[in-house]
């Protein structure tokens, strides 16, 4: 309580002072530092003649009455010429005493001048010696005092514990050398509360070794932090360079913290204006250890299409869907529709949004519902009339859908259609459906839904020529709920053991900004009923991943903890695939995007007969009647059946159903009353 007490009345006197204009803070400064000179000279003549009475004191004092306002003029025109009245208290440093140690000392030769010629007496040498030591002590240590009540006031009182248990500061090295490491270096130097000592660059780039940047050495390059770490030199290692290769950076952190030096990242001075992360050090995170560089565009100039626009983001609370919102949020739109199922996530990026983009409140809206209610859906499509809508809503824990069939169904598949039609009924512009490679051949239920959810966008791109619909095809999202990188995190945190399902299992990754990028230039590229698709690089062993996470977080995979192997979970399997082998990757001119381009599954009209079934095995008590459909539906892979290989009436006895299909396509529609294509066979 009392510490409280002691911050608030310090908090309370500094604001007062800060309130004041700089002549009235002059004038405050001045005062002090008179005061601080006029008792420095007493305490020395105190300690010089071994005297506390008081009428010796200024007996001496009276002796040097007619030097003494010159002199204290003096002093202070010494501590302005020093510029000790211009420094910002809380970046108060060694430059700053330098400063009041030159300024006091030719204060005290002004003084011993002023005293031979007007005093006609001049003060013992030990009195001088010690009023200079006073004078600095006093002056110097008042604007230490400032200093520390300014940290306390940004920082809270906690800050002077820091101070009181001061170590020697921690010595750094920062890998990069380029403008963003300068400006890690400048703000190390100028930031109090890091108590960092840069002992040099690393770099690369060759032309710059040996070179000086602010009086810090470029040692050579990043391959040499092994050596200075293994001989104790090296405290902390913060990471600064954007461009490093990331294998020869992989391998240099892990000995770094094989051997208990922390890596930090620094984030890009861009990162922090755009709001996507605070400037502070981070611990070193695996996707920035991909087996690849990461994918950038520019999204200021692919974004431009949704700056006044009214936009609807559908699972809006999700990874995807709220890195989205933020992304979106920054271009203006005239609204922000958060569509989501679960309201606390949809009221936790609501505030996060409030707080970044104060001018959006108004404009963003918490709409609360499921894709998979029909009439959910037209009332919001109704009142709010989106022109640009992003589907990132769906069901997508592999195995959870697998147990949980008429779920996903109704949600991806079924959802994703109702959502679809209703953009093309009330006359969105643009509409952008994230989808997953688990769709290629899928072997799970939610990888056999969201290869419906495809079909239907593509479905109704024919249906409503003044919508563009399209759809982007993800790998795993690092980061993500659910993420793997997350349990393993978990797992390591708790001591292990981490469990992977298979030695052999390989994903492919892309990171969340990666990935929210792709959706933003997929709206801004390409053809109504495109498929788009990142350049993910080639696919990363689980295992490899799971090895990299335990030995950043400084432990030996199989020594410290162990790396256990629980097999195949249901829905899943070993290797997942980008694009079908009937399927065509080309380039788009983006970089890192690609188009897909796709057979015709199926037949005009046939989609319509497809979603009646759907609808209709809603109804059936046993979720078994649907995962035997979607088996009969979904692509073969070399001919042979993928999905639900163990359920009972397998394909192979109904081999009638696709004839049907496609001789009843436009019956089928025209029964059901559903919309039928008018698009002709082949590539949409």
């Amino acid at each position: 309580m009392p510490e409280t007490t002691h911050d608030s009345l310090t908090t309370k006197a500094l604001k007062r002072l800060h309130r004041l204009g700089w002549p009235a803070r002059y004038a405050a400064l001045i005062t002090a530092d008179l005061l601080a000179i006029v008792l420095a000279q007493l305490l020395a003549f105190a300690l010089a003649h071994n005297t506390v009475r008081g009428e010796v004191l200024f007996d001496l004092l009276r002796q040097h009455q007619a030097s003494l306002p010159l002199s204290m003029i003096g002093f202070i025109g010494f501590f302005f010429a020093f510029r000790l009245y211009r420094c910002a208290w809380r970046f108060a440093s060694l430059g700053t005493l330098r400063g009041v140690i030159i300024a006091t000392t030719c204060g005290v030769c002004l003084s011993v001048l002023l005293q031979w010629a007007l005093d006609s007496v001049v003060q013992r040498p030990a009195t001088l010696v010690i009023f200079w030591m006073l004078t600095i002590g006093l002056v110097g240590g008042m604007r230490i005092l400032l200093r520390l009540a300014g940290i306390s006031r940004s920082h809270g009182l906690p800050t002077f514990r820091q101070f009181r248990h001061d170590q020697a500061p921690k010595r750094v090295i920062i890998l990069g050398s380029d403008a963003g490491a300068v400006r890690i270096h400048r703000a190390l130097l100028e930031d109090p509360l890091r108590q960092y000592r840069v002992i040099g660059f690393l770099d690369d780039e060759s032309q710059r070794h040996g070179m000086l940047i602010q009086d810090v050495l470029v040692l050579g390059p990043i391959a040499l932090l092994a050596e200075y770490v293994a001989k104790g030199k090296v405290d902390e290692v913060l990471v600064a360079a954007p461009d490093v290769r990331i294998e020869s950076l992989k391998r240099q952190i892990t000995a770094a913290r094989e051997l208990g030096v922390p890596v930090r990242m620094v984030p890009g001075v861009q990162d922090v204006l755009e709001g996507r992360t605070s400037l502070q050090t981070e611990d070193i995170r695996i996707e920035d250890l991909l087996h690849r560089p990461p994918v950038h565009c520019d999204i200021r100039e692919v974004g431009q299409y949704l700056d006044g626009k009214r936009v609807m983001v559908t699972g809006a609370g999700g990874s995807i869907g709220s890195e989205l919102c933020r992304q979106v949020a920054a271009f203006n739109p005239e609204e922000l529709v958060l569509f989501g199922h679960g309201e606390n996530s949809i009221d936790r990026i609501y505030w996060q949004l409030v707080r970044r983009f104060p001018s959006l409140k108004r404009r963003i809206h918490m709409v609360i519902g499921s894709v998979a209610d029909e009439s959910r859906v037209d009332e919001i499509m109704a009142r709010h009339e989106p022109q640009v809508i992003f589907h990132a809503a769906a069901h997508k824990h592999v195995p959870i859908m697998e147990s949980n069939i008429k779920e996903a169904v109704q949600n991806n598949a079924i959802g994703s259609y109702n959502l679809a039609v209703a953009a093309g009924r009330y006359g969105a512009e643009r509409f952008v459906m994230v989808s997953t490679d688990k769709a290629v051949y899928p072997s799970s239920v939610m990888g056999a839904t969201k290869w419906l959810a495809e079909e239907a966008v593509r479905h109704v791109a024919s249906l409503y020529p003044e919508t563009i619909y399209l759809t982007t095809r993800f790998g795993n999202v690092l980061g993500s709920r659910g993420s793997v990188v997350n349990i393993f995190r978990e797992q390591i945190a708790r001591g292990g053991p981490v469990t992977v399902t298979d030695p052999e299992m390989t994903r492919y990754f892309m990171t969340i900004p990666e990935a929210v990028q792709l959706v933003l230039q997929s709206g801004a590229t390409g053809r109504s009923g495109d498929l788009f698709l990142l350049e993910m690089g080639e696919p990363m062993r689980i295992i490899d991943l799971a090895h990299d996470m335990i030995r950043l977080a400084g432990y030996v995979p199989n020594r410290d903890i162990d790396v256990l192997f629980t097999g195949l979970r249901p829905g899943e399997k070993l290797h997942e695939s980008l694009a079908m082998d009937d399927e065509r990757v080309a380039p788009t001119g983006r970089a890192g995007l690609t188009v897909v381009t796709r057979p015709q599954r199926f037949d005009d009209g046939a989609f319509g007969l497809c979603l009646l079934r759907l609808r209709e095995l809603q109804a059936d008590p046993d979720p078994a009647a649907s995962l035997r459909y979607l088996a009969e539906v979904v692509p073969f892979q070399n001919g042979q059946p993928v999905l639900g290989a163990g359920v009972q009436a397998p394909r192979a006895k109904r081999p009638w159903v696709r004839p049907v299909l496609r001789a009843c396509g436009r019956v089928g529609a025209v029964a059901t009353g559903l919309p039928h294509s008018t698009a002709s066979e082949g590539d949409s």
